[in-house]
């Protein structure tokens, strides 16, 4: 194996991570890990979100209006899965539907949008129970919703009874704004809504971009929480070029990715980007910082300290006007970044696709554990050309790729999880539903998988997906069937190290792999999954 890194000569101490891939049912049950594209009780959605509940060792999995409680037995290998019915009364139609849980205090929460606001529940007990809430907050419409929790920022108030320990966090998106509203009462209601960007108070002093506050496209990923209370919203770009024939919701092109940051529990949020001046190391170190506004990107916070790793499909949009070559609009990377003062300053963005032979990634989803612990997993073909139009090939398939680091972001080790059981062939649609005239023609029709995956992990730090397969058999056999499956799926990491440190015992030591340093290169480890291992191979080795 070769790796690419930063620095002398060093040895990894652990060998690459294994993982398990496992069909999520419509029925309750208890089955083994499987890749089978056919499975009849399979449950079918996308855009599938994942939380894991400490206190019950359980992962709520929710996708549409259907959530499921999953639990594995590592006493055997590979795992099992168990899965069981945890639907709340609330989920009856949805527009978009987000299952979340608070990774601080494991209460979970379901919400289903009804475009003015959302119908939801939340769950004290991995969703044997749900209690009917507040859906949103004034003036937190229309589109794309998230949830978040995490502890008060300072200072602490005083929350009504019964007391819940975090602020709960609303956002939504409305054209090309978004707006987040905050509970003091663990999400029963919530306050009214603050724009958190595009207005002249999101913008920040020491970076003063654009008009109207940052010129931010529409969309974002998840709302994440610190340990010390900040809030992070990781929106798509801001900074960009006006347009108003983009293939999605947005007013601008482009632009660096960006969080929109509070430190005071929602009353105020200031944008901090990746400056476009960065270099990233990897392959991809000539092209821009840049998001083309497709995926949404994702922050992990790590604990204790909220080091901040933000992942994001780097690249740039073709141009509005048609005939005009575009550039770099054949290729993006999945790239990303470190910070460790709340967004203000970043590392060099990392490059961890290009290494791999990957030309374009979708979905980014970043978790991260202890501080210098992190996981980012993302969708990637190698596959030249705009993967938003129809047009663009069949011939390699997209793969499930996980990329993780140990030592706070120096190197990052790359698996391709799903060697041959593909994910989708052809284009990936992130130009919505509604798509005002755009400088592309024949706009990609597989929709199949929405806008985004999702990622956590366990209470011993294993890494685990929710993804859509959108590749059936047929896809899997021919280089000229496309994709309009959704089968729910997660991908659970079965062997290697741990995100915690702390949280299982050591392994003997494995063998070594040397990492060979690359002048101007970060580390990138491109490997294909390993033989499952035995429970007691997992280890937290650094």
């Amino acid at each position: 194996m070769v790796v690419a890194a930063v620095g002398p000569m060093v040895a990894r101490a652990s060998t690459p991570n294994t993982y398990d891939e496992y069909t999520v049912r419509t029925i309750a049950g208890t089955f083994p890990a499987d890749n089978d594209t056919t499975v009849a009780s399979s449950m079918s959605g996308g855009e599938p979100s994942i939380g894991f509940d400490t206190a019950r060792n359980a992962a709520m999995y929710g996708s549409g209006t259907n959530v499921k409680r999953l639990t594995w037995n590592d006493a055997v290998s590979p795992a099992t899965m168990t899965v069981a019915n945890a639907k709340p009364s609330t989920a009856v139609a949805t527009l978009d539907a987000i299952t979340m849980v608070d990774p601080y205090a494991n209460r979970s929460f379901n919400s289903q949008l009804l475009a003015a606001c959302s119908s939801a529940s939340f769950s004290d007990d991995a969703g044997a129970s749900w209690t009917p809430i507040a859906g949103c907050g004034a003036g937190t419409v229309l589109d794309h919703q998230t949830l978040g929790a995490g502890p008060f920022a300072a200072p602490v108030p005083t929350p009504p009874s019964p007391a819940y320990p975090d602020a709960v966090y609303y956002c939504a998106q409305n054209g090309f704004n978004e707006s987040c509203a905050v509970s003091v009462d663990g999400g029963v209601t919530f306050g009214p809504g603050t724009q958190i960007s595009n207005t002249a108070a999101n913008v920040p002093p020491t970076d003063p971009f654009a008009a109207e506050g940052g010129a931010c496209s529409g969309l974002s990923g998840h709302v994440r929480v610190a340990p010390d209370g900040t809030a992070y919203v990781p929106l798509k770009g801001c900074g960009g070029t006006p347009t108003t024939q983009e293939g999605t919701n947005t007013e601008f092109q482009g632009g660096q990715p960006t969080l929109s940051v509070s430190t005071n529990m929602g009353t105020t949020w200031i944008l901090h980007r990746v400056p476009a001046t960065q270099v990233p190391d990897g392959l991809g170190g000539q092209n821009l910082v840049e998001n083309p506004d497709e995926s949404d990107p994702s922050v992990g916070i790590s604990r204790p300290s909220g080091v901040l790793y933000y992942g994001w499909e780097n690249g740039h949009n073709p141009p509005d006007v048609t005939g005009v070559p575009p550039v770099n609009g054949t290729h993006t990377q999945a790239m990303i970044a470190v910070s460790h003062d709340h967004g203000t300053t970043w590392s060099n963005p990392v490059d961890v696709s290009s290494i791999l032979g990957v030309n374009n990634v979708q979905f980014p989803e970043v978790i991260a554990g202890d501080d210098d612990r992190a996981a980012f997993a993302f969708l990637g073909t190698a596959d030249v050309g705009d993967d938003q139009v129809n047009a663009f090939p069949k011939d390699q398939p997209w793969h499930l790729y996980i990329s993780t680091t140990y030592d706070g972001g120096a190197t990052w080790t790359t698996v391709d999880t799903t060697p041959a059981d593909f994910v989708q062939r052809g284009c990936v649609d992130l130009q919505g539903t509604t798509i005002p005239p755009s400088g592309r023609i024949d706009i990609c029709s597989q929709r199949n998988m929405l806008d985004f995956n999702d990622i956590t992990m366990d209470a011993q730090g294993r890494v685990q997906v929710a993804l859509s397969d959108g590749c059936d058999t047929t896809c899997e056999a021919s280089t000229t069937s496309g994709s309009q499956g959704s089968v729910n799926r997660v991908m659970r990491q079965s062997g290697g190290t741990s995100l915690l440190a702390a949280s299982s015992p050591d392994v003997p030591e494995a063998p070594l792999a040397l990492v060979i340093p690359v002048l101007g290169a970060a580390a990138a480890l491109a490997v294909r999954r390993l033989r499952r291992r035995s429970p007691a191979e997992f280890d937290t080795a650094t």
